[in-house]
């Protein structure tokens, strides 16, 4: 059996190979969390802020390769069902497509955030099973556990990984970028300089015809006029000018708003380009008055419903107990069980998992301060404490 360590948590058989398991870093948040697991019987939620930020690299650093590969092609099949299949048969718009990608990101960072601990419990007990079926004896599993673990030198390489990936997607990304821009004149050296368009032949000017002039017929010799007598002659008529007779003024159609005259037609006519004759205008017709549109009387609101009240759950109670180790020798759990039963306290064994484990436990208290009180009494024995909440 392990020495008892001054962390209560690091006390027990179980908790002795968990530290193997878990390795150099964490170990105190991860016992935290697998002794409430261990408690409830059942893995739950709870928030690992590594897993979320770097969640893959938190899979290979934690040796999880299974749960690795699963990670990456859970990500690519639903990228793949989304913006694949999703787009020729739902045919969404880029907005949706948007939203979607959104969708997608926030998933693959919540949801391991929310179970890696589920996971790394799930991890653990399973390199704990393999090590006890190889080696029986708790230390020599736990050394079998400890050389498995993860080390911290993990992380420089998972460091120097990462700038590797990132300095290749920085030069392909670079790659197409300068093979894009390059494209354009690669097809002009393809297809050679470009030849100047033949001149045109100039369409031919036909010559104007010349004028065919018409040639006056020859003056006949005027016959000759026999000399008569000089009448008196007579005053040349004046001609009188025929009266000039105005146009028709066209009639002028009424409509409800005259349009207005183009900027370039003239406004006045001057006296010079008419007779100086005035004439009445025509009277304008005044449009009729449109009539009054009725007025609606807005329709009084209808007043809202209550809404129906809502019963508000019952509030779930729980109850404290003391977890004083898990033990892999029947014989450890008694004596442990023994002196706990010396302070008076009510206290009982109780055998789980695949490998037996035998686990004592004190109460329940129906008050935490009550199981606190009874952990440090239990702890004046140098025996482990752990105080775990659970429904009745």
């Amino acid at each position: 059996m392990a020495t008892a360590a001054p962390n209560p948590l690091a006390s027990g058989d179980t908790a002795y190979l968990y530290r193997a398991a878990i390795g150099e870093r964490s170990q105190d948040y991860y016992l935290r969390h697998f002794a409430r697991f261990d408690g409830e019987g059942k893995t739950g939620t709870s928030w690992n802020w590594a897993a979320y930020w770097t969640t893959f690299n938190w899979l290979v650093y934690r040796r999880m390769w299974g749960w690795a590969l699963a990670y990456v092609a859970a990500l690519i099949g639903l990228a793949l069902l989304v913006f694949g299949v999703g787009k020729l048969v739902l045919n969404y718009s880029d907005t949706s497509a948007i939203l979607l990608s959104l969708l997608l990101l926030t998933a693959a960072f919540v949801v391991p955030g929310l179970y890696a601990n589920a996971w790394f419990y799930t991890h653990c007990n399973e390199k704990i099973t393999a090590a006890l079926n190889k080696a029986p004896e708790i230390k020599q599993a736990a050394a079998l556990l400890a050389a498995d673990a993860p080390q911290s030198r993990r992380l420089w390489v998972l460091a120097l990984g990462n700038a590797a990936v990132l300095a290749l997607a920085l030069s392909i990304l670079n790659w197409f970028q300068t093979s894009e821009s390059a494209l354009p004149q690669l097809a002009r050296e393809q297809s050679g300089p470009l030849q100047p368009a033949a001149p045109s032949a100039p369409a031919s000017v036909s010559a104007p015809a010349p004028a065919v002039t018409a040639s006056a017929p020859a003056p006949e010799p005027a016959a000759p006029v026999a000399q008569a007598s000089p009448a008196p002659a007579e005053p040349a008529a004046t001609p009188v000018p025929a009266p000039a007779t105005p146009a028709p003024t066209p009639p002028v159609t009424a409509t409800a708003k005259p349009a207005a005259p183009p900027a370039s037609a003239p406004t006045m006519v001057q006296a010079a380009d008419r007779p100086a004759r005035a004439e009445p205008a025509a009277p304008t017709p005044t449009p009729a008055a449109a009539p009054a549109p009725a007025v609606q009387t807005p329709a009084a609101p209808t007043p809202p419903r209550p809404a129906p009240a809502t019963r508000k759950p019952a509030p779930q109670t729980y109850v404290w107990v003391v977890q004083v180790g898990a033990y892999a020798q029947e014989e450890n759990a008694r004596k442990a069980l023994a002196q706990v039963q010396s302070l008076g306290l009510e206290a009982g064994a109780e055998t789980f998992g695949s490998q037996p484990l035998t686990r004592v436990r004190v109460g329940p208290f129906t008050r935490q301060d009550e199981a606190e009180r009874a952990a440090l009494r239990i702890k004046s024995l140098d025996l482990p404490a752990l105080v775990i909440r659970q429904r009745p």
